[in-house]
């Protein structure tokens, strides 16, 4: 484990440098990634402008899981794994699966966190000062209870994403040429920003495999909110780790399948 850490330092000022060197690149990524986070703010108004709750969710509910969607997905996830998975096609498509696989450390690790995207870190932190707002208009007190159940919650929340994105990529070993399967996980990922509750209102049976997504950020909003369960708590930890380890697994199947660039 502590080369892994050792490696993944490494890692980080790698891409740091990157970033000093295409200035521009980040420039694009840090301006985007701002309007799409005030894009989801005002989604959400518009969806509270009729009404002041949404499947029990009131306002400032849904405000605060504008908030977390941001910290956790618009910034966090986007910042370690999204670039990482953007790659997943290439690398297999065009041979460089190979290479990772003759590497002295783990595929898996090496097409996870290979890059990272600095600019994410910059919507991370304007979305904690909206979600700090909210909850302080609505006379909403941050805890320390509160502050380390988000944080946990938050980590597993993550978990859940990472495994999901990891299983559903996978499947490129066998259908290669399904490039645009990460655009669907792109479109996956906004589920999450819903109450829950929208998911079952639909009441179509294929929808329930999408159903883990729902809990990545509204847990971790209820705990900021004081309104998390403990059965809330068990069902995110139970089913992020159950994701990460089918993640492995399925990776190990789907490796002796793989036939190379020259298979």
């Amino acid at each position: 484990m502590k080369r892994y850490f050792s490696i993944y330092r490494r890692l980080l000022m790698l891409n740091y440098h990157r970033v000093l060197i295409h200035k521009a690149d980040f420039l694009t990524g840090l301006t985007s990634s701002i309007l799409w986070g005030i894009f989801s703010i005002v989604a959400m108004y518009i969806l509270t402008s009729r009404s002041n709750s949404v499947f029990g969710w009131s306002r400032t509910d849904l405000f605060v899981l504008v908030g977390v969607f941001n910290i956790l997905i618009g910034g966090i996830y986007r910042t370690l794994f999204s670039r990482n998975f953007d790659r997943f096609t290439h690398v297999i498509q065009r041979g460089e699966l190979d290479g990772l696989l003759l590497k002295p450390f783990n595929t898996q690790f090496a097409l996870s966190f290979w890059y990272i995207s600095y600019y994410g870190l910059v919507r991370v932190f304007l979305a904690i000062i909206y979600t700090t707002f909210v909850l302080s208009a609505a006379h909403i007190a941050i805890t320390v209870v509160s502050f380390v159940s988000f944080f946990i919650l938050g980590f597993f929340g993550l978990m859940v994403l990472y495994s999901f994105w990891y299983l559903t990529l996978t499947c490129i070993i066998w259908f290669p040429d399904l490039y645009n399967l990460i655009e669907l996980l792109y479109a996956t990922d906004n589920i999450s920003r819903y109450p829950p509750q929208l998911l079952g209102a639909m009441k179509f049976a294929p929808f329930l495999v999408l159903f883990p997504i729902t809990l990545i950020v509204s847990v971790p909003a209820k705990a900021l909110l004081h309104t998390v369960t403990l059965s809330d708590l068990l069902l995110l930890v139970g089913i992020a780790l159950c994701l990460l380890y089918l993640s492995k697994i399925f990776w190990q199947f789907a490796l002796r399948y793989y036939t190379s660039a020259s298979g």
